[in-house]
């Protein structure tokens, strides 16, 4: 019987070690690998690198057999939210598993730990540390480790971080989904130096900022590397520049708390504290001097930055409302097929279909196709807009 894969990605971008994870799988015996992967934003509120129909044909040429999106806003959602919509995806895929790259790989350990994530004591004990004013990541931590003796590396590695997310989930819902663990290999998730041969995607976009295009290409497989430095050497990528910065900073000046209050993850000390900063900042090394980063990680204040430049609020779903395919092959294809007859959520690669299934399929594709645009806007050489209506799906 044959068993589908799926893997909860950003691809940003699409890197030598992505593809050991789906050479690692199809090794294993699975033959069809399902890609849930962020759109034009990533899930640290950035834009990414490259458009996510590229990204996806890049996962598709090296081994993925689908690749559907996770759109903004979930794309850039704090690590549960990302986790919890693109688990949701994968389940009206129908996959038979999810694997995801970990630093520990040490399946039984994480699984300990989410349960630990769903109980009462843990949620008793967060609450307890966040009284001591100190920020969210770093009170998980703490209640982790007082009920676990191990590594703080465990629980504040990257991809540990969203491997607990996942297995969390999928215990919530009651999923019983298999989990497949693959040992991270070469740079850390942060690390911007190169380690056997294998380069973090931060590593590679910074390279990228510097304009090392060669030096960037080294760490993306053969078979993409002409496309990938094309699309450089074109100018078809994102770099956040004093430009596109001045424009954030702009549309924060205009707004007032009451307008920050609807914006997901922005509770009432950040409503205050982003219209102060705001207000009195030029640029956003002083924005980021004059905003609470003891108590709030960099990532979030950044992902309410992005849900405010795009118009991200609480009227939008809780969970993506379509599964939207980027690109597929015939395996895909049936993947798609089976998936037709038991998902709850409708599925297409056309935006012209979805947005027309419900009000709230409409709304979410008026932000993805807003986010589309702005990253095409802010490329290094301005591409033209409303790619997510034109582009073709990319089938092998």
């Amino acid at each position: 019987m044959s068993k589908t894969v799926g893997i909860v990605a950003e691809y940003n971008p699409f890197h030598k070690g992505h593809k050991f994870q789906i050479d690692s799988l199809l090794t294993m015996g699975f033959d069809k690998v399902a890609i849930a992967m962020s759109g034009s934003c990533v899930q640290r509120g950035e834009i990414a690198l490259l458009d996510k129909f590229c990204r996806a044909r890049y996962a598709l040429d090296c081994g993925a057999s689908l690749v559907c999106e996770i759109p903004f806003p979930y794309s850039s959602f704090s690590a549960e939210g990302f986790a919890k919509s693109g688990v949701h995806i994968l389940k009206n895929l129908g996959v038979d598993a999810i694997s995801f790259g970990s630093e520990s790989a040490d399946l039984g350990l994480l699984c300990q730990i989410a349960e630990f994530l769903l109980c009462d004591e843990y949620e008793n004990l967060l609450k307890n540390y966040l009284a001591d004013g100190i920020s969210f990541a770093q009170a998980r931590e703490k209640a982790i480790l007082s009920k676990f003796s191990l590594n703080r590396e465990v629980i504040s590695a990257s991809n540990d971080i969203l491997a607990l997310e996942y297995i969390k989930e999928c215990k919530r819902i009651g999923w019983d989904v298999g989990f497949v663990p693959v040992k991270r290999k070469g740079a850390a998730y942060n690390d911007l130096s190169e380690k056997d041969g294998f380069a973090s995607a931060s590593g590679i976009r910074q390279r990228v900022a510097d304009y090392r295009f060669e030096q960037a290409c080294e760490f993306v497989p053969e078979n993409i590397k002409q496309h990938f430095t094309a699309r450089l050497e074109q100018g078809d990528y994102f770099i956040p520049d004093s430009v596109f910065e001045k424009t954030v900073l702009y549309n924060l000046k205009k707004l007032k708390a009451e307008d920050f209050a609807k914006i997901p993850d922005c509770n009432t000390e950040l409503c205050h504290a982003f219209e102060n900063a705001a207000s009195v900042s030029k640029n956003m090394e002083q924005l980021f001097e004059n905003l609470p980063t003891k108590q709030y990680t960099k990532a979030r204040l950044k992902r309410i930055m992005l849900f405010a430049l795009l118009g991200a609020d609480d009227s939008l779903p809780a969970l993506p409302p379509f599964v939207r395919i980027l690109a597929m092959d015939k395996k895909g294809e049936e993947i798609i097929k089976n998936a037709s007859e038991t998902s709850s959520l409708p599925i297409s690669h056309s935006y012209r279909i979805l947005q027309d299934k419900n009000d709230d399929c409409r709304k979410v594709t008026e932000k993805e196709s807003l986010a589309t645009d702005i990253q095409s806007m802010f490329f290094k050489f301005p591409a033209d807009s409303r790619s997510d209506y034109r582009t073709k799906l990319y089938k092998k």
